[in-house]
């Protein structure tokens, strides 16, 4: 009896050793099929993902009894009265976003709170780079496994391009995102949006396709057509030397609008661009600095700093470092480790 018991016991243990060796290459499994919206999630192979302590036992028994529907209904009221209690910023509050997405994936609200309360709300929180950087790559997550729920809506799509958008500031993926909304009725400022994106990229050929659509369909349209003359007065003659090769007449030429406006966003991108085409990376450098130094919001220009930063070998002060340069160079974000304690 008591061998048998010994080959039980190292039975249990060979697979314990076996669940956890493999652990790594599910997670990376996962990663790749629920996040990149390779294959729908589902809430069996998600639950190991978190630490499910805001479910009471009434909870659960509905959710067991086949009311996820209504668990997930109580669980979001819960969510409400830690909000008006001032808690609703904690961290552990995930814990209870979480478990509502795993009950009800279809329910696009908490999906979209979720991924606005890391990105934004857990955030601002912190000064380090880093945890900012963990903090956006877990709200885009969020966001993409909530579209890999449902993907034939155009909200999540756009949650997402906004966060790249306002929040990143990563332009190319707003773009990305923004375009995926138009593919289900949407609001009419999407297209707007798609311009505004590649204006600040800067890529003002794109812009002014984007803005010239939305004057087709709607000419009185005031904000794509202030948009159009300002590109077309301030940029565009500085933008077309830049296409001709003649980039020092180009640098001329954007430096005499910085003359009027030197604190000029756009303006400085666009000068900045012009350098990196011209193979003068120094220089772009210099400039995307400066415009991360007069807007403390130019993500943008923090962003490409970072970039060519490293690139070159330049040490960059802490305070130009940028959470989404530390978000591009992470393979896959760290697990947050969610204090255990229990919300009551």
């Amino acid at each position: 009896m008591k061998k048998q018991r010994g080959v039980q016991v190292v039975g249990w243990l060979a697979v314990l050793i076996l669940l956890v060796g493999l652990q790594p290459l599910s997670n990376a499994v996962n990663y790749r099929r629920l996040v990149l919206g390779m294959k729908s999630p589902t809430p069996l192979t998600k639950m190991v993902d978190f630490d499910p302590t805001a479910v009471t036992g009434v909870i659960m028994g509905a959710a067991l009894g086949g009311f996820q529907g209504v668990a997930a209904s109580m669980l979001w009221m819960k969510m409400e009265e830690l909000w008006d209690s001032g808690k609703g910023t904690w961290l552990e509050c995930l814990n209870v976003m979480r478990t509502v997405t795993l009950l009800d994936p279809h329910w696009l609200e908490p999906w979209r709170i979720t991924g606005w309360h890391l990105a934004y709300n857990l955030y601002v929180e912190t000064k380090d780079p880093k945890l900012q950087a963990i903090y956006l790559a877990k709200g885009l997550d969020a966001l993409k496994e909530g579209i890999s729920w449902n993907p034939n809506t155009h909200e999540l799509y756009l949650e997402l391009a906004w966060t790249y958008f306002d929040r990143v500031r990563d332009y190319e993926n707003a773009t990305k995102w923004f375009r995926a909304a138009l593919q289900f009725p949407h609001p009419e400022f999407v297209e707007r949006m798609i311009a505004h994106a590649y204006e600040r990229l800067p890529d003002l050929d794109r812009a002014l396709d984007w803005y010239d659509y939305c004057l087709k369909r709607n000419p009185d349209d005031g904000t794509a057509k202030g948009a159009t003359a300002t590109i077309r007065l301030r940029y565009l003659p500085a933008w077309r030397l830049m296409q001709a090769g003649k980039y020092d007449e180009a640098i001329r030429a954007i430096d005499r609008y910085l003359e009027v406006e030197p604190n000029g966003t756009i303006a400085l991108h666009v000068k900045a661009h012009i350098y990196e085409q011209a193979g003068r990376e120094r220089e772009a450098l210099d400039v995307w600095r400066l415009a991360a130094r007069l807007s403390a919001l130019d993500h943008q220009a923090r962003r490409k700093a970072n970039e060519l930063a490293a690139k070159l070998g330049v040490t960059l002060l802490p305070s130009e470092q940028a959470p989404s340069y530390y978000l591009e160079q992470m393979q896959e974000p760290r697990r947050l480790e969610v204090p255990q304690r229990r919300l009551r």
